[in-house]
């Protein structure tokens, strides 16, 4: 660590970091297009220039070296003064559509501009370069030309992370552009952050456009229940008026021991299944509960390794209260959903605990299961070679209605063996299956 000073006031940073990394983590804010922590320098956009004490010219500040005593100006007058001009020439062409434009609100150039500009514009509308508007760049992104500030962080993307290779630069000057290569759509698992790194409205997503404006949106720090690897997600739900609350989108939230900056489009629209759903468990769970009294010795119980940490927990607690055999379900391996190279954040068992399972050291030979059998799991119906189970499930299909993985706090243990926090997002209107043992067990009614 080094002692730098920044507006006359000292600071102490990593002198191998980026400056702009190393400023972010005491709060300070250099404004950036290009520069991304998981992409690393381009240097193209110009946006974070810089007073440095010393130097000719203003510095841009994602690539200059951090050194012991280096003093930076960020608020001085020359500062600024760059800053404007910068902005002034991105607005020459862009157009002036916020009020009805998806990313306003989640803008960097409208949030630069609100600190740093609020001036008119010299250009006449109609001397404005038309571009190409709504084009379906294939994968749920859809890109506005005119809107694009060209730091490239997409292009990058592909070639970085997905290796994929779909996007470049075309055109020369103001008539430079994001193109697709050969004309092919974008076509890879991780398409869905290209919208989430765009800091402008040029990329945004097909799933989300025009749903809710981001302002009205509640978020929640949440785990992806999709895989093994439980990457950190930042769950956005609202309620509209005379309905349910619903969750809207999944984004990817940083957490750097698992999943970096980025999620899978598998686990990214896997939201679509987790709304919430009205229960009508009254009579099932009123007739299982008198089945479980009269017939004891005929139920099992099997988890699955959907579950949280805390429902295999309060399921032990039941199976030994009725004297049944507890069982343990793990085969949602999918090996065709595993990368071969790019991020390879997915990983082939499609459940969030397999590790929580097997720390139960629970038997997963169903041989000598019993055909009557109460199944507890958090995902889509499987099938069983069973003649009688009841299904309870946070889905349409169940025997008995319970709330789902998002609706519910749980921890669960990833694929590396790291423990997982994952808090819920809506108030449940089904009971969770904590609450169904409980009410089995005649400890409280389930609501």
């Amino acid at each position: 660590m080094v002692e730098i000073i920044v507006d006359s006031e000292k600071f102490q940073v990593d002198e191998n970091g980026n400056l702009i990394t190393e400023l972010k983590k005491h709060g300070i804010e250099i404004p950036h297009f290009c520069y991304h922590e998981a992409l690393g320098v381009s240097g193209n956009c110009r946006m974070c220039l810089i007073e440095v004490v010393g130097q000719k010219r203003p510095q841009i500040a994602c690539d200059t070296p951090i050194s012991a005593g280096m003093e930076i100006k960020i608020n001085s007058e020359l500062t600024r003064k760059v800053q404007k001009g910068l902005l002034e020439m991105e607005f020459i062409n862009h157009p002036l559509d916020c009020p009805t434009c998806d990313q306003a609100g989640e803008c960097s150039l409208q949030e630069y501009y609100m600190k740093f500009d609020k001036e008119g514009s010299r250009v006449a509308v109609a001397d404005k370069v038309k571009k190409h508007k709504r084009e379906d760049f294939g994968s749920n992104v859809i890109h506005d030309e005119e809107r694009c500030v060209l730091c490239r962080r997409c292009v990058r993307f592909t070639q970085i992370c997905s290796k994929t290779y779909e996007l470049g630069i075309g055109g020369r000057g103001e008539h430079s552009k994001i193109m697709l290569f050969n004309d092919q759509k974008i076509n890879n698992p991780y398409a869905g952050n290209i919208v989430d790194i765009c800091p402008v409205g040029a990329m945004t997503s097909a799933d989300f456009r025009f749903k809710r404006r981001v302002w009205h949106l509640k978020t929640t720090e949440a785990i992806c229940q999709g895989c093994e690897r439980g990457c950190a997600l930042s769950v956005d739900s609202d309620k509209p008026k005379y309905e349910n609350e619903q969750i809207y989108r999944f984004r990817a939230r940083f957490d750097e021991s698992v999943n970096g900056h980025f999620i899978c489009d598998f686990g990214r629209y896997s939201y679509k299944f987790e709304q919430l759903i009205e229960p009508k468990n009254d009579n099932a769970l009123l007739n299982l509960k008198d089945e479980l009294k009269a017939n004891l010795s005929k139920f099992d119980v099997l988890v699955t390794s959907s579950l949280s940490t805390e429902e295999m927990s309060a399921a032990i607690k039941f199976a030994k209260s009725f004297g049944a055999n507890l069982y343990g379900y793990d085969d949602f391996r999918d090996e065709s959903f595993c990368d071969s190279e790019g991020l390879k954040l997915r990983y082939p068992n499609k459940t969030a605990n397999k590790k929580g399972l097997e720390h139960l050291q629970t038997s997963t030979d169903l041989t000598h299961i019993k055909d009557r059998v109460i199944v507890f799991h958090l995902g889509d119906k499987f099938e069983l070679n069973l003649k009688n189970p009841t299904f309870i499930m946070p889905r349409k299909q169940a025997d008995i209605i319970c709330a789902s993985a998002y609706h519910r706090d749980g921890h669960t243990i990833n694929c590396d063996g790291i423990l997982r926090f994952s808090k819920a997002v809506l108030s449940p209107v089904a009971p969770s299956i904590e609450q169904i043992i409980a009410y089995l067990m005649d400890e409280k009614e389930a609501k």
